[in-house]
């Protein structure tokens, strides 16, 4: 028994400094894009300021700011140099750098839908072996609450139904342990979800087939999915029932303004 209250009190104590970790890493985070933002616009080898002009304007403590430049440096996006004439300096350019200075603040010309979409199921065959070989009672039955309250959203608006399909393959995404495969999956997936400000209303009926469709393709991938028949759930999801919801939206009249 007191073996027992001991586990549960280590556990308490693990999780409080998971958070605690979590709430400093998004701080850093934050800072880290401002820093970045700097760099961008100063150009590469610009001096940024000192570390310590750099924590007030993002207004974080020491630990905070050395974790948002270490972040920074292991991408290449920024550079520091002690001694004389010292300080932050953007970084130089490089295919590498360039091209993760990119993704910062990026605007699409194309809605997001069918991109995503397309990644996704390339992705798709990794994901899907990782939630069958992890399946349990508890991820069954999370992924049958998403699937019904998809059913639900599909007498709602098109915001709503969009979310209760993304929250279906989140599941799934988040049943195996944490991993890079759920780490690429879920930046995929905050694209997608960045995207549902655009969309509004009710769900009318040009696109009333494709959300049916899109519902029942997706009951019939989850069954299988739990039912651990992987060809299945994969043959679901490759249905053009099941794919043609997002390339419906992305076809609406103004579709164009549904992007990041």
């Amino acid at each position: 028994m007191a073996k027992e209250r001991q586990r549960r009190g280590d556990g308490v104590t693990m999780a409080t400094q998971s958070d605690a970790h979590a709430r400093s890493l998004s701080r850093a985070e934050t800072a880290a894009e401002q820093i970045a933002e700097l760099a961008r616009t100063a150009g590469g080898g610009a001096r940024l300021g000192s570390r310590e002009d750099l924590r007030v304007l993002c207004g974080v403590s020491v630990g905070t700011l050395h974790e948002a430049l270490r972040l920074l440096q292991s991408t290449g996006e920024i550079f520091v140099r002690t001694g004389p004439g010292g300080g932050v300096f953007a970084g130089e350019s490089s295919a590498l750098s360039d091209l993760v200075r990119s993704l910062h603040g990026q605007v699409f010309d194309d809605p997001l839908y069918p991109q995503t979409a397309r990644v996704l199921h390339a992705l798709r065959p990794l994901i899907f072996a990782d939630a069958v070989d992890h399946m349990n009672e508890s991820g069954a039955g999370l992924l049958t609450e998403r699937v019904a309250a998809l059913s639900a959203a599909k007498e709602g608006d098109l915001r709503d139904l969009v979310r209760a399909s993304l929250e279906v393959f989140a599941t799934i995404v988040s049943i195996p342990p944490a991993g890079i495969l759920r780490t690429v999956a879920a930046s995929i997936l905050r694209a997608q979800l960045d995207t549902l400000r655009g969309l509004s209303g009710r769900i009318g009926a040009e696109l009333r087939g494709a959300v049916d469709d899109h519902v029942d393709a997706a009951s019939h991938m989850v069954a299988s999915l739990v039912r651990s028949d992987l060809p299945a759930a994969l043959a679901h999801s490759a249905d053009p029932k099941f794919l043609g919801l997002f390339e419906a939206i992305a076809d609406r009249p103004g579709a164009n303004s549904d992007r990041r």
